[in-house]
């Protein structure tokens, strides 16, 4: 019996590497809760891993403000779309571009035909975290 992927997979940040090497092309959304284009894109994601279901997997990370995940991608934004295909990225996009973009690039990343014009959408600034609040005062030679 095979597994079908017919809606988004919620995984962890410890998680995200194994799925990426060891799976067929897939569409990475980094989000945090907080962010509300991220709420907005939820729908459109549900929708999306349904009619690529065979072809492509959804995965939704929320966890993007974690410091090392964010530096580990490049995240200055969420949400932010990685289309993710043999072991690397094929394209990326900042905030949510609507269904007919995302659509779009996950065509690509199926087919490897043409590449979609660039899009980008409403977002979030990302504030990652480095291990927590700060433990006391910046040190003296760190005050202006």
């Amino acid at each position: 019996m095979r597994a079908v992927f017919d809606a988004p997979i919620q995984v962890g940040a410890a998680d995200l590497e194994r799925i990426l090497v060891a799976g067929p092309p897939a569409l990475i959304v980094f989000e945090t809760p907080d962010c509300e284009p991220c709420v907005a894109l939820r729908p459109t994601l549900e929708k999306l891993a349904r009619d690529f279901r065979d072809r492509v997997r959804v995965i939704r990370v929320s966890e993007s403000a974690e410091g090392w995940l964010a530096a580990r991608y490049n995240l200055t934004c969420v949400p932010t779309l990685l289309f993710w295909r043999a072991g690397s990225e094929r394209a990326r996009v900042r905030g949510n571009p609507g269904a007919a973009a995302i659509r779009g690039y996950l065509e690509y990343l199926v087919t490897g035909e043409s590449l979609p014009d660039h899009a980008e959408g409403r977002s979030h600034t990302l504030t990652a975290q480095f291990g927590g609040a700060p433990r006391g005062p910046a040190p003296r030679a760190l005050h202006g």
